[in-house]
Formats: C-alpha cells, sequence, structure tokens
C-alpha cells in the first residue's frame, strides 16, 4: 500500500489507501497534522470513509494527497486544525 507524506504549509499530509473487503477496490485515507508552531503544540484530523472507492492503491493514494493540498490551499471550514 503505498503511503504519501508531504509538507504543505504549516501541515503535513499523510495519505494513504486501504483494501476493502471485497478486495478489488481501495478508499482512499487522509490524516493532515498541523505542524508546531511558537506555543501552539501540534494537531491531527482525520477523514475517514473517503469517496470514492478506487481500483488501485495507487489512484486512492493519489486522490487523497490531492484533497488535503486543496484542504490547505483553499483554507477549507473542513480542515479544523
Amino acid at each position: 500500500m503505498p503511503v504519501h507524506r508531504e509538507e504543505c504549509g504549516p501541515y503535513l499530509i499523510e495519505a494513504s489507501a486501504v483494501q476493502l473487503p471485497d478486495r478489488t477496490n481501495w478508499q482512499p485515507r487522509l490524516t493532515m497534522t498541523r505542524l508546531p508552531s511558537g506555543k501552539a503544540l501540534s494537531r491531527v484530523q482525520s477523514f475517514p470513509g473517503l469517496q470514492p472507492v478506487f481500483a488501485t492503491a495507487k489512484g486512492a493514494t493519489r486522490y487523497a494527497a490531492d484533497l488535503g493540498r486543496h484542504l490547505v490551499d483553499a483554507a477549507s471550514p473542513r480542515l479544523r486544525v
């Protein structure tokens, strides 16, 4: 299962994929960590159950990484950390 980690501004994006019970599809997983700065501690937010599902782990991981970058770039209200 591929795992993608990258720093994007004050965040660490961790994207991966989990194989679904049908053994033919992969679901994206995304965890965003706000990196510590000054007196602020790091905080983590997960996004479980992302849709859609993908035929490959690579496709699911790429989708999760792109979503993480978009959340940071757009200052999305879904990103609460």
